[in-house]
């Protein structure tokens, strides 16, 4: 216990005495302080909060001045906007359907009751069979003419024939044109006729085809068509493979055999040039190991399988591993359907994805390759023909002198260009240089104004006066 002094003693007694009075007195000294400083900061967070609703309240003021008002009025003007962008729209779509229409011609060798059908098709619709045995009996004749519409000599059933152990037609190591030879102008293009022959085996059927085979097929036809006119067109000048601009192809696929897994990842970007330093002895190129990567580059989505070029009849496509996985299940138009056509990305759709892309149901964009020898001065002007013809043409990449990549010797696809014809054109001429060129070509769907959330009959009254007429909504597509 504390001792407290006897001196001290009186004042603590009067401490103790009195000490509710002293508390009393200090209290308010304490508290008063205390009670002043937070009503000033409730005073500042009041009216910190009461600024915020003012200026919640006067946004929300300034909007009554708003004209049209955002109310049903206004959600009906929004409403008419976007019907008016989807009119304008299908106003495109149509005008891109109707221009490619001279395209889209069946060949007269089918027969007029045949064309009568066939441009008759509703969606979902089928051929009869005597059609589709007409079909699958004349398609190769119709391929049979892609050869001469480039410039180029007809080798697909010589090299059929060829292959066969049968003997050939013209005779080895003898030009055309000279004396032993058929009397026959040289042709202004060789066209590999290995990949001519790779070609017309893709169109023989063992079975009648499906409907949507045949649609498929032709499709692909008028692709190849496009860039066979594209390659006459380059060489239109030309009195002969000496002065063409292009002497030589070596390969041209559509659809699937050109869709791409990993588009443009194995090839350094859209455009590759080879360095000097890559130059051999010769005047051979020899490209770096980054450019030798096959077109089915590890790593991106596994091939499905396809009917015509995959595990079908015809085997695995040339390039492609035996241990290709095994058929899917699923309808056989649907597995016709797997990656012949791609997104703008470049990336190849399968059936379904097809069926659920927004984009697709407007155009279809066909992959194709072409690989040729060139002129290199005229490379200009054939990738400006390409982007300004009446069909859009996309050229993805460029690739100046690079390895095959599967689309020559390394890959299976036939002889390089020196073995074409027994001539060698890629090293006659000092201007000439191996080109591949990768792209796409937009087709148009049958314009169908459903597809864009338009009903005809609810917006026929504001449609444009000066909309271009398409073929009926129900016209067939693949």
């Amino acid at each position: 216990m504390i001792q407290i002094p006897d001196n001290v003693r009186p004042y603590v007694d009067a401490v103790v005495k009195h000490h509710f009075w002293l508390l009393l007195a200090l209290v308010p000294l304490v508290v008063l302080p205390v009670l002043f400083g937070a009503r000033g900061m409730l005073a500042t967070e009041i009216d910190a909060a009461r600024g915020q609703v003012e200026s919640r309240l006067t946004a929300i003021k300034s909007v009554v001045g708003i004209q049209p008002h955002p109310n049903e009025a206004w959600s009906g003007e929004i409403d008419k906007a976007a019907r008016r962008v989807k009119r304008e729209t299908l106003a495109e779509w149509q005008k891109l359907w109707a221009g490619q229409q001279p395209l889209r011609v069946w060949p007269a060798s089918l027969g007029p009751d045949f064309l009568q059908r066939v441009t008759a098709l509703k969606p979902g619709g089928k051929l009869p069979r005597p059609l589709l045995e007409r079909y699958q009996n004349g398609v190769r004749s119709i391929v049979r003419t892609l050869p001469a519409r480039m410039g180029a000599d007809e080798m697909m059933v010589e090299a059929e024939a060829v292959a066969m152990g049968q003997p050939s037609m013209i005779e080895p190591g003898v030009p055309r044109g000279r004396p032993g030879a058929a009397e026959k102008p040289v042709a202004v293009v060789q066209w590999n006729p290995t990949d001519q022959q790779r070609l017309y085996a893709s169109f023989n059927w063992e079975k009648p085809p499906s409907t949507t085979q045949v649609l498929l097929a032709q499709e692909e036809l008028w692709v190849y068509g496009v860039l066979a006119d594209t390659i006459a067109k380059a060489n239109k000048s030309a009195a002969g493979p000496f002065n063409a601009a292009i002497p030589v192809v070596e390969s041209i696929l559509v659809g699937y055999p050109a869709a791409e897994d990993d588009p443009g990842a194995s090839r350094g970007g859209r455009i590759a040039t080879p360095m000097a330093a890559n130059a051999a002895p010769g005047g051979e190129f020899s490209p770096p190991p980054d450019m030798m990567a096959s077109p089915d580059g590890a790593g991106g989505p596994v091939r499905p399988p396809h009917p015509r070029f995959g595990a079908g009849a015809q085997g695995p496509m040339p390039g492609q591993p035996m241990d290709a996985p095994p058929p899917e299940t699923g309808s056989p138009d649907d597995l016709l359907r797997n990656w012949i056509y791609v997104d703008f990305a470049g990336k190849p759709l399968t059936a379904a994805e097809l069926a659920a892309s927004p984009d697709a149901r407007l155009v279809h964009l066909v992959p194709f390759v072409l690989r040729a020898v060139v002129d290199e001065r005229k490379i200009d002007a054939l990738l400006v023909d390409l982007a300004s013809g009446p069909v859009p043409i996309d050229v993805r990449q460029v690739r100046i002198n690079a390895a095959a990549g599967g689309l020559g010797p390394a890959g299976g696809f036939g002889p390089g260009p020196s073995e074409i014809g027994g001539q060698a054109p890629a090293g006659s001429r000092p201007n000439d240089v191996t080109i591949e060129l990768r792209g796409t070509i937009g087709l148009a769907t049958p314009p169908d104004p459903q597809v864009l959330g338009l009903e005809p009959a609810a917006d026929a009254e504001e449609a444009p006066a000066d909309d271009a007429s398409a073929e009926p909504r129900g016209a067939a597509q693949p």
